[in-house]
């Protein structure tokens, strides 16, 4: 195997770990208290502009390469293993481990994303109660008034503007 595609295994084998520690954050949205799905989020945010750099790194790898087409088909899964040349096929082995964490990424996306929602209904229906209780009113009540019951648009209650 020739050093460009030892180089690519071992950005893909990069990817493949971040990946792996991206499919982690997602599971913990799905598991962990609403205080800390920001921080899974943000996490999220940060490995995937990790592996947006690897995978510039790649496509620089394959600019350079005589047959780098064929790497970036492998590589974004448009390859069948047939048409693969044998020296290829390490990448082709690594960018299907690849594609297979992202399949159970997908599914576990979804009830990530559904918990959100169901958190931020939850908070906004607590919003709506406290909005439409009996706090709520009293504080409409209270917003005309200063601290000492005397109205602030009116001078010490007096009937001159």
């Amino acid at each position: 195997m020739n050093d460009n595609l030892k180089e690519i295994c071992l950005i893909l084998d990069s990817i493949k770990e971040n990946l792996l520690e991206f499919e982690r954050e997602t599971i913990n949205i799905i598991s962990c208290d609403i205080d800390s799905i920001q921080n899974h989020t943000e996490n999220r945010v940060s490995i995937t502009s990790k592996m947006d750099e690897s995978f510039k790194k790649i496509d620089e790898i394959c600019s350079s390469m005589e047959k780098g087409s064929e790497i970036r088909k492998i590589i974004r899964n448009v390859s069948n293993y047939s048409s693969v040349e044998p020296e290829n096929e390490p990448v082709f082995l690594k960018a299907q481990s690849i594609f297979s964490i992202v399949n159970r990424i997908k599914d576990s996306d979804i009830q990530a994303v559904d918990r959100i929602n169901l958190e931020k209904n939850i908070l906004l229906k607590k919003i709506k109660d406290i909005n439409n209780g009996q706090e709520a009113k009293a504080s409409k009540f209270k917003i005309g008034t200063s601290n000492d019951g005397s109205k602030l648009h009116f001078n010490n209650n007096s009937k001159s503007v």
